[in-house]
């Protein structure tokens, strides 16, 4: 059986839907828990309602566990250092971060105030970034960790939730890099795209959907994967995975085979088009250097080797910025 016991994990949104469901379940199983929620709707609007988050540790605490509460916002650096400070005061370690808290910033692309957009960047994936900065040294001397970041299929596009669909692609995007960063350390760092009711399926004019959603995608069906990939048994790292009512499946960048024509004009791109779109040789990349390794292929280095990576000296670090 899967537990969490002597480990510490911080949840954000948790004061309801699927991140209540995180929270909770991460506490039967062992784990102490700080619940973080600041309270506000999903616009990220009226917060302060403390009772949110309160409520969660509450139940935690009536079934057994232990669990504090945190309500403050995420989004700026020095919130997600408190946050990170609350749980190493109240518990000395912390093992598990899930960045489930994220808001809505739905409408056409000009219709949406620039207030809704930037309040979901900060909310949606600049928060996460600072709370992965934040705890990655605790992580990292711990020789452990793990790191779930709450993405969505919206990424993927659809119309009418431009800021969204951006900063959940961020997430994606942050969870790509920093598991490479993550994997000499102990941290895996993986992003669900959760399909499943929540109060922003609420704003959704179709009312059979909503209902279809609530009934076949509860909330709680995430949970199980959600709880896996946060546990010591879990070794996929990097990993994009798509679950809601019992589906999973692992979600991916690939590419096409492509075409080679050496000093191709712009207009001589127009025949080529169709035939570089052809997915039926498509090759799964899963990071920056895979995707260079395809260039490699057809352009191998001078002395004829064909890297499955690129060669260290190509990933020399920058020297840090001059404080």
């Amino acid at each position: 059986m899967i537990r969490f016991d002597n480990q510490v994990a911080i949840v954000t949104g948790a004061g309801g839907g699927m991140g209540r469901c995180y929270a909770l379940e991460l506490a039967r199983r062992g784990a102490r828990v700080v619940v973080n929620d600041y309270g506000g709707d999903m616009f990220g609007r009226d917060a302060g309602a403390a009772a949110v988050a309160d409520a969660v540790v509450a139940e935690i605490r009536a079934d057994g566990g232990d669990a504090i509460a945190s309500n403050l916002p995420v989004g700026a650096a020095d919130e997600a250092r408190a946050i990170v400070a609350a749980a190493i005061e109240a518990y000395g370690r912390v093992d598990v971060l899930i960045n489930n808290a994220g808001i809505s910033a739905s409408g056409a692309l000009t219709a949406v105030s620039d207030e809704r957009i930037e309040n979901a960047y900060r909310t949606n994936v600049i928060g996460p970034h600072h709370l992965t900065r934040a705890v990655w040294p605790i992580m990292a001397t711990q020789g452990y960790g793990r790191i779930l970041n709450i993405a969505s299929n919206a990424a993927l596009g659809m119309g009418g939730s431009s800021a969204y669909a951006a900063s959940k692609s961020g997430l994606i995007g942050l969870t790509f890099d920093a598991a490479k960063e993550g994997a000499a350390l102990g941290i895996h760092v993986n992003a669900l795209m959760p399909s499943a009711y929540s109060r922003m399926i609420e704003a959704v004019p179709d009312r059979t959907f909503i209902d279809w959603m609530r009934e076949q995608l509860p909330a709680e069906s995430v949970a199980a994967v959600a709880i896996y990939l946060v546990s010591s048994e879990a070794r996929a790292t990097g990993a994009v995975f798509s679950t809601g009512g019992g589906r999973l499946a692992r979600v991916a960048w690939v590419e096409a085979e492509g075409v080679i024509e050496r000093d191709v004009a712009p207009e001589r791109v127009a025949d080529l088009i169709d035939r570089a779109s052809d997915m039926s040789g498509a090759t799964l990349v899963d990071s920056q250097q895979a995707e260079i390794e395809l260039y490699m292929r057809a352009f191998p280095m001078a002395d004829g080797r064909v890297a499955k990576t690129l060669p260290a000296s190509a990933f020399a670090k920058p020297r840090p910025e001059s404080q």
